[in-house]
């Protein structure tokens, strides 16, 4: 110990400069995990797709673009063998590209059939893209009120 004291580096003895390095690197590993800011953020999530719908002027006249989500259903009056378009646009504005599906489901689906629905469609980020959909109702559909639901999911 006597020599380990005794060596010297200049006309500092080395065990003090190790002594002093040693509560050096002690301290600043204490300093470097003590956290000196926290803060909390909320993030908040849109829905980066746009679903809207225009029924080209076939029911009473109208021909506005209307938001789905807005409203929660929509009624149209048709008979049997009658067939409808309705055209659809989809906007997304996300930062990637998101793939569209339509899940229609309901009762009396089987009287009418659906053509143009978005299923595995690819929507670039940034871009509008409409589509034209196509309904028929079928021939034998018996008189009644039928509720079709279209979901639309995204991935």
């Amino acid at each position: 110990m006597k020599t380990f004291l005794g060596k010297k580096w200049g006309r500092l003895p080395i065990g003090i400069i190790g002594a002093v390095m040693a509560v050096l690197l002690i301290a600043t590993s204490v300093f470097a995990a003590y956290g000196f800011l926290t803060f909390t953020t909320a993030i908040q999530v849109d829905e980066p797709m746009l679903v809207e719908y225009n029924l080209n002027g076939q029911y009473g006249g109208d021909t506005n673009w209307h938001t789905l989500g807005d409203i929660d259903s929509l009624t149209l009056a048709r008979s049997a063998g009658d067939n409808f378009d309705m055209y659809l646009r989809i906007t997304n504005s996300a930062d990637n590209a998101l793939t569209v599906d339509t899940v229609i489901s309901g009762t009396g689906k089987s009287y009418f059939t659906f053509a143009g629905f978005p299923t595995a469609l690819s929507v670039p980020n940034g871009t509008t893209g409409s589509i034209l959909t196509h309904t028929t109702v079928d021939n034998d559909a018996p008189p009644g009120t039928y509720n079709i639901t279209f979901t639309f999911t995204r991935s």
